[in-house]
């Protein structure tokens, strides 16, 4: 699990780094002390997990959380608390007032480690749409469709629009449920109900399918079919 670290004072920064040199499923990538250069970082690099102060420039903290578009887990860390239940509009593990201790920092860390290592193994996901977190069964799933800086889940009650990107949603999933078939979709392969080397058909709905990827849609499909 790659983590990045944010926190505008360089000793809290690199007291947290060295901590977190006990877990080795977790690999510190990055350590910044402005947001400019973290989000430039995230843009280029894979990122699970952020743990980010809260200081005197909160604002500006929390816009950059905002504007970020891969749907991350943030553990926040501040010598403040009047902020905490507002960080949980946000994909928050947990809140650790400074100077952190050692033994919740270490809670906190695990809790992601065993949040990810079961995240597919689930029926359901929380997804984050107007402000709010909700509750998706995987099974009422019919596509996912890229939509710039937001994605929309096709499901069998209604759409939903979040703000992620594909290829961040696409961790959340069981990948041998459902399937990135084109740059800007992803299926739950036991909806679809034809397909040919352009398309896959659910309910009637056309999803184009990427040439490179037919191959694999076969392979996989086959594989169901004699399960």
């Amino acid at each position: 699990m790659n983590c990045i670290i944010i926190d505008e004072n360089i000793e809290d920064l690199n007291l947290i780094d060295l901590k977190l040199k006990q877990f080795s499923n977790l690999q510190v990538v990055g350590k910044f002390s402005n947001f400019i250069d973290a989000k430039l970082y995230i843009v280029k690099n894979s990122v699970d997990l952020i743990i980010i102060e809260i200081g005197n420039e909160h604002e500006i903290c929390f816009s950059f959380l905002d504007s970020l578009t891969e749907n991350l887990k943030i553990i926040f860390t501040s010598y403040y608390t009047e902020f905490a239940f507002r960080s949980f509009n946000y994909n928050c593990v947990d809140y650790l007032k400074k100077p952190i201790q050692d033994d919740r920092l270490k809670k906190s860390v695990k809790k992601v480690i065993k949040q990810s290592s079961k995240k597919n193994n689930g029926n359901h996901i929380y997804v984050k749409s107007k402000l709010k977190k909700r509750k998706i069964y995987l099974t009422d799933i019919k596509w996912i469709e890229a939509l710039g800086d937001y994605i929309k889940l096709i499901t069998t009650s209604e759409n939903i629009i979040i703000l992620s990107s594909l290829k961040s949603f696409e961790k959340e999933l069981p990948n041998e449920k459902f399937m990135r078939i084109h740059k800007s979709f992803i299926v739950n392969l036991d909806k679809i109900e034809t397909y040919d080397s352009k398309n896959v058909f659910i309910d009637s709905s056309e999803i184009p399918l990427s040439r490179n990827k037919k191959i694999e849609l076969d392979a996989i499909l086959s594989l169901k079919n004699h399960q």
